[in-house]
């Protein structure tokens, strides 16, 4: 039976947070049991296919703006958007300067506001031109690679560690049906994994990782209570969107240092 509920587990984690095909999953307790500790396999997937994607680029000698504007889309293209959606529903809602219960039905709003769309185009600009500046020094590849699957841990691991805003979506959906105790252990080590990893090729950038979250998870929980009253998948989707633009620009940044170094 555990078999079968990771299995399960598995694809209904890859069949929400990407594109990937997958065999038809009922949604129920038993098959959302732990499907949040897959999570990171995403990114894992994410990764792999940007480092494809630096190594075609550079066999095929392209120009450093085609590989950004590509680098920055493949992850929208591998999960959907799903967590861009995210972070542009949170825009809409922290620029819309209501109280709480205002923000959180800007959230459950399908529709999109000017904010969020003006954040959207922003932070996409940011990563294509982080990603044209990161092909001129990929000396970091590695560090991006191993950081999807790290930024998943992180929103991932919100919804299981923080209390749920509100009593519907997909965030109480999945903290609802998860076994908690396996699925924050799950996290938790592959978590400590994605650093080691990252670790074994850059122990400053590890150093540099483990010193931020320190800082900015304590941030981002009190952040969740005190403006939405607990994490919602949107805020899942905003944590993991900015932890891999933030590890986009510490990668871009050390291998400029690198370079200037050498």
């Amino acid at each position: 039976m555990l078999g079968k509920n990771l299995v399960s587990g598995f694809c209904v984690a890859f069949s929400l947070y990407s594109k990937i095909p997958m065999p038809r999953t009922e949604w129920n307790r038993d098959t959302m049991k732990y499907a949040l500790g897959f999570l990171p396999l995403v990114g894992g997937i994410v990764g792999l296919l940007e480092l494809g994607w630096l190594y075609a680029a550079m066999r095929l000698q392209l120009e450093t703006v085609l590989y950004g504007v590509v680098a920055a889309l493949l992850p929208m293209l591998v999960t959907g958007g799903i967590h861009m959606d995210g972070f542009t529903d949170t825009s809409d809602a922290l620029c819309s300067y209501g109280d709480r219960d205002k923000r959180l039905e800007i959230l459950k709003d399908p529709h999109v506001g000017a904010f969020g769309v003006m954040y959207f185009a922003a932070l996409l600009l940011l990563q294509c031109g982080l990603y044209s500046q990161f092909f001129s020094v990929p000396a970091l590849m590695p560090v991006l690679v191993i950081g999807f699957a790290l930024a998943r841990t992180i929103g991932g691991g919100a919804i299981v560690w923080l209390p749920c805003a509100k009593n519907s979506g997909l965030a109480h959906t999945f903290a609802e049906g998860s076994d908690r105790k396996p699925v924050r252990i799950a996290m938790v080590v592959e978590g400590i994994m994605c650093l080691l990893g990252i670790a074994s090729f850059s122990p400053v950038c590890a150093a540099v990782l483990v010193a931020v979250l320190a800082v900015l998870l304590p941030l981002y929980r009190r952040f969740c209570l005190h403006t939405f009253g607990g994490v919602t998948g949107d805020l899942a989707g905003f944590a993991i969107t900015l932890s891999e633009t933030g590890i986009l620009l510490l990668c871009t940044v050390g291998g400029l240092l690198m370079r200037g170094l050498a």
